[in-house]
This record gives C-alpha cells, structure tokens and sequence, in this order.
C-alpha cells in the first residue's frame, strides 16, 4: 500500500508543479478547481489501484488454501487406499495359509515348549550325574543312561553274597557315601530296584531281587539319613538282564542293584 500511494504522491507533485507554471494569468478560482479536481482523480485512481491489488492478494490466498486442501485431501485419500491394500494383501496371506497356517504356529509353541521341558530333564540328570562323577571315576559305581532313566549301577556281588539279601559289611561305606550324595539332592526320587541271574526258581528270583532292594531302602533311610520319601524299592528277578546269562561273567554282571532316576513329572507334563 505504502509503494502504491507514493508512486503517485509523486505523480501528484510533478503535475501540480505543471498546473502551478501554467496558471500564470489563470484566475485563482479556477486554478483552485483544477487542481481540486486533479488530486480527486489521482486519489480515486489510487483507491482503485489498492482495492484491485487487495483482491488480488485475497485470491492468491484463496487459491492457496484450496490447493492445500486438495493436496491434503489427495494424501489422506492415497494413504487409505494404501492401508486398504496392504490389508487385503494381509487377509489374502491369512486366508490361504488357513488352518495349516493355525497349525503351524501351534505346532512351533508345542515345539518350543518341548524343548524347555527337555532342557529341564537334561539339566535334573547332568546335576545327578556331576554329583556321583567322584565315585564313578572310583570303580564305586557305574552311571548310565538305560531305556530312558539315568541308572546308577552297583555290583549285586559287592552289596550282597550269592542268594543272600543281608549287606555285605564292606557295602556299607559304599551306601553311606551314595547316600550323601542322594540327600544332596532332595528334589530327585530314586527307584532301588533288584536284579537277578537266571539260576534258581523264578519265584525264588523274584523274592530276591526284592529283598535286596527293600534291603538298600532300609539302610539308606536309617543308616544314610536319605529321606525315604525321595525312595521307592522294585524287584525285576531276571527279566532285564544286560549281559548273557550264558557264562559267568554274564551272570555276575546281571546280579545287581541300580537306582533309577524317576522323572519329575511336573518338568514333563502340564494336566488340565
């Protein structure tokens, strides 16, 4: 507005200075008029001037605001259509993976929860097996894994004389350095379980391997101090031999007491 009044501020100068010349010997009435009649015109040129450029400045701002409004418009519309899209994309994914799809991530969770299962099973047997590594290296006992079950296995001939269920006296140090080595680990239940040759009467067997099993419990309870709660007794006669009862050394090798790690369900199995 400032640009627009001074530019013809001036104008105005320049021809008041020309009406000024050229009213020598004009009356001053006339010459008052004339110039009256002059900034008149160059006032209202000058309105009209501004009003115009205001107008114009009023539609460049309005065509502005229309044109980020459709911009905006545009984007919001584009970013739908995008989502839309993507979703159907998704929906189309899902719907042909269906229920293998469904499975399939079933089927990972019951993996994964398998394997931590596992882990605690192996972790419950490595800390047995650490546990007994002292005897183990002595010749004490033997520390196996047999069908499935951590085995500690001791010499039926050692604890026992043949056909008899009364310790030895020179088994007793070994049961009571077994059994420090069990209350150590309270949290785990052992099976004592008997075993037998194939001489002799099944009956007589089957009675044997069980005396001799309810005959260890007995000491590791009362002599050993192992919590009988953690222990339970078995007699399988001769029906799990681990060497041919055809010789000797068969023989000796298959009369023998093996404790059987039995595992913590609770690690294994979760019931509903």
């Amino acid at each position: 507005m400032f640009c627009l009044n001074s530019r013809f501020l001036g104008r105005a100068l320049v021809l008041g200075a020309a009406v000024s010349v050229a009213a020598c010997g004009i009356p001053k009435e006339q010459y008052d008029k004339d110039l009256a009649d002059l900034n008149a015109t160059l006032s209202k040129k000058a309105a009209d001037d501004l009003g115009a450029a205001k107008a114009a400045c009023d539609q460049n701002l309005a065509d502005r605001d229309a044109a980020y409004a459709t911009s905006k418009a545009d984007a919001a519309r584009k970013a739908a259509d995008e989502a839309a899209t993507l979703k159907k994309a998704l929906d189309e994914c899902t719907n042909k993976g269906g229920d293998s799809a469904k499975k399939y991530a079933a089927c990972t969770l019951e993996r994964d929860d398998a394997k931590q299962k596992l882990q605690r099973v192996e972790s419950s047997i490595n800390k047995v097996r650490d546990a007994l590594s002292a005897m183990s290296a002595a010749g004490k006992l033997q520390v196996k894994v047999q069908g499935g079950f951590l085995v500690i296995a001791l010499q039926g001939d050692i604890l026992f004389d043949s056909g008899k269920s009364d310790l030895k006296a020179d088994a007793k140090p070994v049961l009571l350095e077994l059994a420090s080595v069990l209350k150590a680990l309270p949290d785990r239940l052992f099976q004592v379980a008997g075993h037998t040759d194939n001489a002799g009467a099944e009956d007589l067997n089957w009675n044997l391997s069980m005396q001799r099993a309810l005959t260890v419990v007995r000491f590791l309870i009362k002599d050993g101090g192992v919590d009988g709660k953690n222990l339970s007794a078995g007699g399988y006669a001769m029906y799990k031999p681990i060497a041919d009862n055809g010789s000797d050394d068969g023989k000796k090798s298959n009369r023998r007491v093996e404790f059987l790690l039995i595992p913590n369900l609770s690690e294994i199995l979760t019931l509903k």
